[in-house]
């Protein structure tokens, strides 16, 4: 008995007797911007960076979507209207270079910058919060989406930037 007595003993000084039945849940961080009214995030681990950049040069031919390149830091970057990219209804404002911001992305084709209408900030919430889509509730395909996330009244979508960018065009 006393063996038992030092063993348990030995548990509690390791500290490992606190840890039996915690679980540690995964976090997911997002950049969150609007896109019209809609609430749309991407995973931290996927932005390169946020920009204020507005010296675009347009690209003949190029498909509509694609606004222009922007220089960034030596690299050439190309920048996307993401609402026209994702079907999603648009006009583009005539300050559009004025307010908007550009979000450089990794991306399986590369850096890509994106126009978002607003920056909203950085969210953390539990990987187990994550929902599917709800079907045909929101203007975006489904196959863009990775998931949706209730915040405060606000619907976050998540986006899916493996998706998004892994079409033919």
């Amino acid at each position: 008995m006393s063996e038992a007595k030092g063993k348990e003993k030995e548990l509690s000084v390791l500290g490992v007797e606190e840890l039996i039945g915690e679980v540690h849940e995964k976090e997911v961080q997002v950049i969150a911007f609007k896109l019209n009214d809609e609430l749309v995030g991407v995973p931290i681990e996927q932005i390169i960076e946020i920009t204020n950049n507005r010296d675009l040069t347009p690209v003949p031919k190029a498909p509509s979507f694609v606004i222009g390149v922007m220089n960034l830091r030596g690299k050439i970057v190309p920048v996307i209207n993401l609402k026209e990219h994702l079907r999603i209804p648009y006009e583009i404002p005539e300050d559009i270079y004025q307010k908007n911001k550009i979000v450089i992305l990794e991306t399986p084709k590369g850096e890509v910058g994106v126009i978002v209408d607003e920056i909203v900030g950085s969210v953390k919430f539990p990987e187990s919060d994550v929902l599917p889509e709800p079907i045909g509730t929101i203007g975006i395909d489904v196959k863009f989406i990775s998931g949706v996330v209730q915040l405060d009244g606000d619907l976050l979508i998540l986006l899916n930037v493996e998706s998004i960018f892994n079409q033919e065009e």
